[in-house]
């Protein structure tokens, strides 16, 4: 029986620095402007020195979901943060595991416990982050509510006592030619040792919708007060003329 195939993650911080700038710059060529809320929660997360990893659990409605978070993480801050790649893709973009992402096959049982075993190891009894997308698969932003696969509980599971970081990603298009980005954080949970996976599944799945229902809710409404601005993009042709 030939072994699932997996690709490690060996992270640079040379790597991190290009691509975080690389995709920053990106994002500003194609976004008008980037809205973010609640930064206090990733920082404290990534500050802490009490041992406690961090889960960052995001919803996934667009490709941009990875563009953005790594704009956040290497090119707005330095952070020590890992991911998962489908393996399809992470196999043809190499690359990519210097920047601390390792690989996983959703579809392969055994494929995906020895990527959630993988992750695990690499943040167990540290301050370390992994970012994660619980739903599993591109879904679209204004499904009724979120739902997360047992993987975020399994993750925790076998880490033990962890944080888990909600967050929320959404994409407009309405008075700008160029589309604005709209991200918010949410407060930490913290899932003790031997938390049930189910128990882990249905928290993980009420905070996002949750988080997810209040950026939706500010960016139909352009509510901008409790958001700073995180890309400045190209200035739009309604306004050159």
């Amino acid at each position: 029986m030939s072994e699932t195939p997996f690709i490690e993650a060996r992270p640079r911080k040379l790597d991190r620095l290009f691509w975080g700038q690389y995709f920053t710059l990106t994002l500003r060529r194609h976004f008008s402007r980037g809205y973010l809320s609640g930064e206090q929660h990733l920082l404290g997360v990534s500050s802490a020195t009490d041992g406690i990893p961090t889960v960052i659990a995001s919803t996934h409605a667009s490709w941009w979901d990875a563009a953005v978070a790594m704009s956040l993480a290497w090119g707005r801050h330095h952070m020590d943060m890992d991911g998962m790649m489908e393996y399809r893709q992470l196999s043809r973009y190499r690359f990519f595991s210097r920047l601390g992402l390792f690989s996983v096959i959703r579809e392969d049982a055994a494929s995906a416990m020895k990527s959630l075993r993988y992750g695990a190891g690499r943040i167990r009894d540290s301050n370390r982050m992994l970012w994660m997308y619980p739903q599993g698969e591109l879904i679209h932003q204004d499904v009724d509510r979120i739902e997360c696969e047992p993987g975020i509980g399994i993750l925790a599971h076998l880490v033990g006592t962890c944080r888990i970081l909600p967050v929320a990603m959404r994409y407009e298009l309405l008075r700008e030619q160029r589309p604005a980005c709209w991200v918010r954080f949410a407060e930490p949970l913290v899932i003790k040792s031997g938390t049930p996976i189910r128990n882990v599944q249905a928290l993980c799945s009420d905070a996002l919708t949750q988080v997810r229902d209040g950026l939706r809710s500010d960016a139909m409404c352009e509510r901008h007060n409790d958001y700073e601005s995180f890309i400045n993009g190209r200035m739009s042709m309604e306004k050159r003329f």
